[in-house]
């Protein structure tokens, strides 16, 4: 039982020198090398920018929340009553509702 100790510590320490070696001689990775949004590959550092999106996609509108539809419209203006709130979609009743933020 010993011996096959022995023998599994030094195969993991023969497995791991290389391994500490790698991580000693490679610089880290700089931040102004890509930009953040941009995939990198390790082994020719080399940059590559997202794919561009399908044809079949369309942007949510900026006015639409994370969670509301892709059809969502824009917000009607405010009735004379609520000059003070803000327009918030609600998931229920898909339209919009005005409260106080």
């Amino acid at each position: 039982m010993t011996r096959f100790v022995r023998r599994l510590a030094a195969t993991i320490a023969v497995a791991l020198v290389p391994l500490a070696a790698v991580t000693v001689a490679t610089p880290a990775i700089s931040s102004a090398e890509c930009d953040p949004n941009w995939s990198r590959n390790v082994w020719t550092n080399e940059c590559k920018p997202p794919p561009a999106p399908p044809v079949w996609w369309t942007p949510r509108p900026a006015y639409a929340p994370p969670y509301a539809p892709e059809w969502i419209p824009p917000p009607p203006p405010p009735p004379p009553w609520a000059q003070q709130l803000h327009p918030v979609w609600d998931e229920g009743s898909l339209q919009w509702v005005w409260i106080r933020i």
